[in-house]
């Protein structure tokens, strides 16, 4: 029997590389977690209380933020600042794991920018259904990506530093 394309590609994605060929099955399996955007539709925003994880499995996102405006006590701002793109992500990317793990407010916002995009979405709903063993697998991951992206964070505020400093 064939596997099914969707299994093959999350088999080959590195947060799966530590499940077993069963789990990951058991995963790509769990109904609702698979959904489809088109272009400029959001994702997630910037702000809103929900808490998944998305692995991208077909097209493009971006990340975007809103910059804070800087008001004067007493005062208020009309203007509405325009997000700033922070990152474009593609298939095999995975992003909103700081709102899963933390239960904050998400810091960005996420937007499809290619025709068809197709994402996983993983809740601490779906997480809390398997067994002990994945729930562990799925943390590690989590922390890995966690600690990977703060090595970049570092390094582009290193090199930033670094090149403000010649000014």
């Amino acid at each position: 029997m064939e596997n099914n394309p969707v299994e093959e590609f999350v088999e080959r994605l590195p947060f799966f590389s530590e499940f077993s060929d069963s789990e990951r099955l058991k995963l790509v399996n769990t109904p609702g977690i698979f959904e489809k955007f088109k272009k400029d539709e959001v994702i997630i925003a910037e702000g809103d209380m929900d808490s998944a994880v998305y692995i991208i499995l077909t097209g493009n996102i971006k990340i975007k933020k809103k910059p804070k405006t800087v008001v004067k006590e007493n005062h208020i701002s009309l203007h509405d600042p325009e997000e700033i793109t922070i990152a474009e992500l593609k298939a095999g990317s995975i992003f909103g794991e700081i709102s899963l793990i933390s239960k904050h407010p998400r810091n960005t916002s996420a937007i499809a920018s290619s025709a068809q995009v197709v994402v996983m979405k993983i809740t601490n709903e779906v997480i809390d259904k398997f067994h002990l063993a994945i729930q562990k697998k799925f943390q590690k991951q989590l922390v890995n990506i966690l600690v990977q992206r703060l090595d970049d964070m570092n390094e582009k505020y290193i090199k930033l530093k670094s090149s403000t400093s010649k000014v």
